[in-house]
Parts: structure tokens; sequence; C-alpha cells
């Protein structure tokens, strides 16, 4: 069933099972002594437990109060039954466990735009976890012979690999999303909440739309068998825009100010570990869509990622461009000092000795406790005294 074929309504969210699924879960409900669904919230317990711990886990107190603050509006009487940890992974990659351990990684936050788009991928999960998704997927998979070749596989969520309970649960969490009609469901709940909360309902549209580029842009995996029984990216976009179009001349909220003030301090560092991928391809599709909605002031440190993204890229033509942007960059006030060493060494490539001195020079005043200031000081006494 098609989400544009569903009326989005209140009743939506309040939705009843599907028939022989378990009801949905009640706010502070435990599972019954004994039963699967013990066995299974028992696992997620120990996992938890190596995640507190994890060096992976954003602890930064500000960060996590907003998300979670955003969690208790999407979760509502559900919210004290949840605990959230950041891990810093750079894929997109949410998930909400069974026993209330709700993920998301840096690289979802990373991806999304505003604080509509995470209340609508808040409200997805949430969506699995009240209506008992996970529960409905173990019983189907725990005894076939998929069960931990898949297991295996989802633990390298991305391209990264994970480790202890993080991988336990960010595997397993993903695992239980096999049905197509589950991830319809929720789909469906996510984007009610998300839209009775006042928020943007173009927010998922915005999502799919950018999750379809960067899919298209991924030259190494198309089509993972893994998900083959996910919904098609393309296939979403289609029924969240026409969702969405119910809303049209209404005034709803992206809550942008609080969404840049919380995750702005971690940008440049979300942005090097997305680098760190070494996916350059969607690294940059995922930077040329961020930077095509940014406000101005990011402009100068987008253009100045996807510059290195392309130089590290290395095909033919790419140095060239990554050499345009970084100009573009160190032209905006708030350009990272990073991108003034590039451009020093671009206009080198050039020929253009005093504009790399100029960058070189201005890259150290702006960082003096670079940590290759010895080696940037020796390319200026090369360039000082380049006949």
């Amino acid at each position: 069933m098609r989400l544009a074929r569903i009326a989005l309504s209140a009743c939506l969210v309040l939705a009843p099972a599907a028939e022989g699924a378990a009801p949905p879960l009640s706010p502070g409900e435990k599972p019954a002594p004994g039963s699967t669904e013990a066995e299974l919230w028992y696992g997620m317990d120990q996992a938890e437990k190596q995640i507190r711990d994890s060096p992976l886990r954003v602890t930064d107190p500000a960060l996590n109060r907003y998300v979670q603050d955003v969690l208790c509006k999407v979760t509502a009487d559900y919210c004290g039954d949840l605990r959230l940890y950041i891990i810093d992974v750079p894929v997109f990659n949410a998930s909400m466990a069974p026993n209330g351990v709700v993920l998301v990684f840096s690289g979802a936050l990373l991806r999304m735009q505003d604080e509509a788009e995470l209340a609508l991928v808040l409200g997805h999960e949430f969506a699995h976890y009240r209506q008992r998704h996970s529960l409905q997927s173990w019983d189907k998979a725990k005894d076939t012979t998929a069960f931990l070749a898949t297991f295996g596989v989802l633990t390298w969520v991305g391209g990264a690999g994970l480790a202890g309970g993080i991988a336990q649960l960010a595997g397993l969490a993903n695992m239980m999303q096999f049905s197509r009609d589950n991830e319809r469901e929720a789909d469906v709940i996510g984007f009610g909440i998300a839209s009775q909360l006042g928020y943007d309902p173009q927010a998922g549209v915005r999502i799919w739309q950018r999750m379809l580029n960067e899919e298209k842009a991924n030259v190494r995996a198309k089509h993972s068998p893994v998900f083959a029984s996910h919904p098609e990216t393309a296939e979403r976009l289609e029924d969240m825009a026409a969702a969405a179009a119910r809303y049209r001349g209404v005034d709803f909220k992206t809550n942008q100010q609080a969404f840049d003030a919380a995750t702005e301090p971690y940008l440049q560092n979300w942005l090097e570990a997305e680098l760190s991928r070494r996916m350059y391809d969607t690294s940059i599709q995922v930077i040329r869509d961020l930077r095509a909605g940014a406000r101005p002031e990011l402009e100068g440190i987008y253009d100045f990622y996807q510059g290195e993204a392309l130089r590290r890229r290395k095909k033919p033509g790419d140095l060239e461009q990554a050499d345009i942007l970084y100009a573009r960059a160190v032209s905006n006030a708030h350009a990272p000092a990073e991108a003034w060493r590039e451009y020093g060494f671009a206009r080198e490539r050039s020929g253009q000795s005093a504009e790399a001195l100029l960058g070189l020079k201005t890259y150290l005043a702006k960082k003096p406790d670079a940590g290759d200031r010895l080696f940037i000081e020796q390319d200026i006494v090369r360039l000082e005294t380049k006949p």
C-alpha cells in the first residue's frame, strides 16, 4: 500500500497493529518474562552496557540535550522509556532498538539540514519501536540460515566497521527492517507525527531527494541485496512528495536556528569524517547538496571540503576544479583556515608565487598552533627565496 493512497491524519498515529501482529507497545510497558521479546530485550540490554563506555559515543551535553528534546517531542509519553546515544560514525543511520535504545549516527546529523528533518527521521524510528516491528522480524529471521550472514554484513554499516554493542544494536536494529510493509508503515507514522507537531511536511521530500542523489552517485554499491526488501528510494521520495502536497499553503516550522546552534560546532569534524570514508563520489554529492541549502556564512566551509574531496579523488580535472573551489572558499570570511593553505598551494601550482605566499601566511596567522606549521614555514621560505 503506497503512502500516497493513505489518509495521513491523526488516526494513523494511533493505527492498530496488523492482523496477527503484537499490539503496539504502550508507554512504560515491559515484555512478559520468558517471552521471545524478553530475550530480545535482554540481548539489547547487554549491548547497551558497551555503548555507554564506547569511545565512539558523543557525550557533548549541548548536542545530546538538543537531540533528546526533539526525541521527546516526537515520542511524547514514551520519552521516559528511551535512552539516546549519538554515535560518531560518518554514515546516515538511526535506529531505535526494541528495549528503547536510540542510536543516531553523526553521518545522519551531517546530512540533515533542520529540525523538521530530524523529527521526521526520529518519528520513523519511533514507529518501528512502538509497533514492535523488531519482534515481528526477529521471529521470522532468527531461525533462518541467512540470519548470521546478514547480521555480519550489517555490523559494517555503510563501510564503517563497528565494534561491540554498537555493532550489535545497529546491526540488529537494521536487520529488523526486513518488511516493506513495516517500512511503509513507519514512513506513514513518522510523517503523521512530525506533521501534527507542526514540522515542515516537505522535510521528507528534502531528505529522500538527497538520499536519492547520494545513491545515484555511489559507484561502489548498487542495489545491495541486504536491503532488497526496503522500498526503493525513488518510491519513498514520490510517496513523501504526494503526502506533503496535502499541506501546501500552510505555515510550518523547521526550527532551523536551533538545529544550527546544536550541530554547527561539529560541522567541520563531521565533514572530515565524511572524507575519511574515501567514498569521494558520494561525499562530493553530499557536500554539494548541503551547500545548495546552506546559509551564506557556511558556504566557504562547504566549498573547501568539496574541493578537498575532489583533490583526494584525483580524477582527470578534479585538481583544477578543487583549485577553483579553494579560491571561492577564501572569499568567504568564515572559511576554515585550511582553505587558505590549499589556496596557497593552488596558486603555487599556477605559478602565482605572491598569491601562494599570501595563502600560506594567512593560514598560519589564522591557525598559529597548526600541526604542520614547521612544514608550511619551510614552504614560505622556499617561495620567498625562489628566483
